[in-house]
């Protein structure tokens, strides 16, 4: 072998390259390498399928969770309509905002005839925030067609969530008495204020909490029957990027010289959006450790093809191969195993996540049972969003611990005395 050839240069990459390839019963690459390749293709094709479903879960849960909630409320409690609108209109000029409408929210018994009664909580909205709500695809127009926002006051039509409307034994056209939680003064004493309206069209958020526990009536019916005419309480602020309500809130505090008290979606569910974040930081770790304990299998793969490549080492250490040389080499078997499993599980989690359908399908073949049943779980098949950035960084992890972990039986090889294990060749 020639003194100085480049380092990873053709005579390397071909030694390499034909230690890999050679039978097992010339010394070639072991039973336990070709798993180990396998490993880390399983591995890594598991933590891209999986956080992709993880990601899909978490962006289907909030745009369920975002669709009834306000990205942003601001307090606008005694103060005057005018200023109310004024706010609001104003609020709507700043950058990243699509609508600031004014809402009322109050608490009320719902009661069906005496069959069912539940607590509920009634917001009383305007037509255009109506209209603005994602998980009403026709935009609301089959509630504004069922009378919702019509007739006098707004009319007597109100909306309600689904599984409200189940637990109340509710459908569309029935009618539901709401009992107001204050009292109206009668010459016989304080009373409950209670009406009894038709049951609209049923919304369905796609968050069982927001479903079971909100009722939409019109605004001016609202504050009819809230005796609170010409009131608001807060402001229903929607974002353009409902995960950037930190900078909103800041342009409108400056907007408005900090005269109005913002929350923001974030702070009301922050121990639901923090449980979705630990979730997925917890099984992140959990598969980069798998990914890692897979690639550890290299090392017995290199180690007996080591074993199996003594006499080679030795002569080529004799004609001129130097101990670098040798690491070279058997760094590029561990590191290649490494990298073509990692490579292949990147193939093979992408086709599975963009396939997730059919894949879904046949494994519901296989079982002859759902794997996600949509009764359950309130959602049409197995959420998946392929993210890049996990992707790519499942891929780096594996390349970098596949090269990692082939250092030390490398240089294990490359420290084969030759004069010993020539001695009794």
């Amino acid at each position: 072998m020639a003194a100085g050839h480049t380092p990873f240069g053709a005579v390397e990459r071909a030694l390499a390259w034909r230690y890999v390839r050679a039978r097992r019963e010339h010394g070639g690459a072991s039973l336990t390498a070709v798993l180990s390749f396998a490993g880390v293709a399983i591995a890594v094709t598991a933590l891209i399928v999986i956080m992709s479903i993880m990601a899909g879960f978490r962006a289907t849960l909030l745009d369920a969770l975002l669709g009834g909630q306000p990205h942003v409320i601001a307090a606008v409690q005694d103060r005057p309509a005018d200023e109310v609108l004024s706010f609001a209109d104003r609020i709507e000029a700043i950058e990243g905002v699509q609508s600031a409408n004014p809402f009322l929210e109050d608490q009320v018994l719902a009661s069906h005839e005496g069959i069912a009664s539940s607590g509920a909580l009634v917001k009383s909205i305007t037509l255009e925030e109506l209209q603005g709500y994602a998980f009403l695809e026709d935009g609301g127009a089959e509630a504004i067609a069922a009378g919702f926002g019509q007739g006098r006051n707004g009319g007597d039509v109100i909306l309600l969530g689904s599984f409200l409307a189940q637990d109340l034994r509710l459908l569309p056209g029935d009618q539901v008495r709401l009992i107001s939680t204050e009292v109206s003064a009668t010459p016989f004493g304080g009373r409950p204020r209670s009406k009894v309206y038709t049951v609209g069209p049923l919304f369905t958020t796609g968050s069982v909490e927001l479903d079971r526990a909100y009722i939409f009536m019109p605004l001016e019916q609202g504050q009819v029957f809230f005796q609170k005419q010409g009131q608001f309480e807060f402001l229903d602020i929607r974002l353009d990027d409902p995960m950037a309500t930190e900078r909103a809130m800041a342009r409108i505090d400056q907007a408005l010289g900090g005269s109005l008290y913002v929350i923001d979606w974030k702070m009301q569910k922050a121990q639901y959006f923090n449980a979705l974040n630990v979730e997925r930081n917890m099984m992140r770790i959990v598969m980069l450790v798998l990914i890692t304990v897979t690639s550890l299998n290299i090392i017995t793969g290199v180690v007996m093809l080591v074993k199996n490549k003594t006499r080679d080492i030795a002569i080529l250490r004799t004609i001129g191969a130097t101990r670098g040389t040798m690491m070279r080499v058997f760094v590029m078997i561990g590191g290649g195993l490494g990298i073509a499993g990692a490579l292949t599980g990147l193939i093979l989690g992408v086709l599975v996540v963009t396939n997730i359908s059919s894949v879904e399908a046949f494994l519901t073949f296989v079982t002859g049972a759902p794997i996600f049943d949509p009764d359950v779980y309130g959602l049409e098949g197995l959420p998946a969003r392929l993210d890049w950035g996990e992707v790519l960084f499942a891929t780096l992890w594996a390349l970098i611990m596949a090269v990692l972990v082939a250092l030390w039986p490398a240089w294990r090889g490359a420290a084969v005395d030759p004069v010993e294990a020539l001695r009794f060749e």
